[in-house]
């Protein structure tokens, strides 16, 4: 009798939620690489999901992350950066991440900058560079296509908004004090690009200004969270539109300068959710351990290393992770991992190990400190290096 009477309030407590609940399914970001999609979507999810360097082609696999709130269940996929022209099978294997994003998607999240639409072309009479338009909007002619007539809801978020500010400027104050002028004065670079994209896209539902590395508080990071959530009621979107500041022309479709709850629910799909409320992300431990290195590698490196490097997860110990950490035992929750960075030669090699073992020891460090922060528990750590000039194409498989 028990039993059936826990049934019977499960399947109700199922129908409720299913009827008030509003699923924004495979939401997908794409742009040519360093446009900051990474960075977005950590901000969006107020977590550091995706690693983020200043280096181009640092994703390499779609990251799904999923955010549950009362009423909507955010799914947002971060995909590897558009590469027209593939030079190996990792580029390769990394466009068919893309091209299977671009397929399932049920909404499109475009990440752009103030730049976007302009090339540089030498100029054939006086040798000198020249800006000329780039008609494909820098995400190449096969994206845009896709865009125009997958006839999907497209978010564009112009992102870096800071740079719109004139350089003299912008030395002056920080990124988040440029961003909060930008916003509020609207700079013409970012008034031309909403309207170049605008004019690609007129269908688009919205084009945002952003600046997504000051995070999830940035007003533009803020207005395309309301949209994409727009099924709670606690959000107010007019609201987070207002806080862009002066409006800008071509930001929403058919010339409005605002838009209503209704309408951003509208283009969100209707379904129950497709995974746990705890649920955050479709990746393993390990391969967050192995992300994790691999950016303070980077980040420590800085252009000292080529990009052409990877870190394998060789021991994942989580054997003492969830030991109660009780002042009268000796024993402390604990993962044990061991790795493996592969470059392809073997004087990258002597770069990432450094003089007498400096420099690995400092990524070490570095490495093991993040990965304490992100598990939440004692972090041993094992680094070697070893040189594998095959290490792309076993990636790629």
């Amino acid at each position: 009798m028990i039993l059936l009477l826990y049934l019977l309030m499960s399947i109700v407590c199922f129908a409720h939620m299913m009827c008030h609940f509003k699923l924004n399914v495979n939401t997908s970001i794409h742009s040519m690489p360093n446009m900051g999609k990474s960075t977005l979507l950590n901000a969006l999810l107020s977590d550091n999901l995706a690693i983020t360097t200043s280096r181009p082609q640092t994703t390499r696999h779609a990251i799904l992350g999923v955010m549950t709130t009362d009423y909507s269940q955010l799914c947002i996929t971060d995909t590897p950066g558009l590469i027209n022209m593939p030079s190996y099978k990792l580029q390769e294997g990394m466009m068919d991440v893309v091209k299977g994003a671009v397929r399932d998607a049920d909404l499109f999240l475009v990440v752009t900058d103030v730049y976007s639409g302009y090339d540089k072309e030498e100029n054939e009479d006086t040798g000198e560079e020249e800006t000329v338009i780039d008609e494909t909007m820098g995400i190449g002619e096969e994206m845009l296509n896709k865009l125009q007539s997958s006839h999907r809801p497209v978010i564009v978020c112009v992102n870096k908004v800071d740079l719109a500010v004139p350089k003299e400027d912008r030395i002056k104050r920080s990124d988040e004090e440029n961003a909060n002028w930008a916003y509020n004065n609207t700079p013409i670079q970012a008034i031309q690009t909403v309207a170049r994209w605008r004019s690609v896209l007129p269908e688009a539902f919205a084009i945002i200004p952003t600046c997504a590395q000051n995070g999830s508080d940035d007003p533009g990071v803020e207005a395309i969270r309301s949209i994409l959530l727009a099924n709670d009621p606690n959000i107010d979107v007019g609201q987070a539109i207002r806080g862009l500041g002066r409006p800008v022309p071509g930001m929403f479709h058919e010339n409005k300068m605002l838009i209503s709850d209704d309408e951003a629910r509208e283009i969100l799909p209707i379904g129950p959710p497709l995974y746990h409320p705890d649920f955050f992300t479709d990746r393993t431990d390990r391969f967050c351990a192995s992300e994790l290195i691999r950016e303070t590698l980077f980040l420590s490196m800085k252009k000292e290393l080529p990009y052409c490097c990877e870190v394998r997860i060789e021991t994942f110990d989580e054997s003492k992770r969830y030991l109660n950490d009780d002042d009268n035992t000796k024993q402390k929750s604990m993962i044990r991992i061991e790795a493996t960075i592969l470059v392809e030669r073997d004087s990258q090699k002597g770069i990432v190990v450094g003089k007498g073992g400096a420099k690995i020891k400092d990524v070490g460090v570095n490495a093991r400190n993040k990965l304490q922060d992100f598990f939440g528990c004692k972090i041993y750590l094992d680094l070697r290096v070893k040189v594998d000039k095959n290490w792309r194409v076993s990636c790629a498989l």
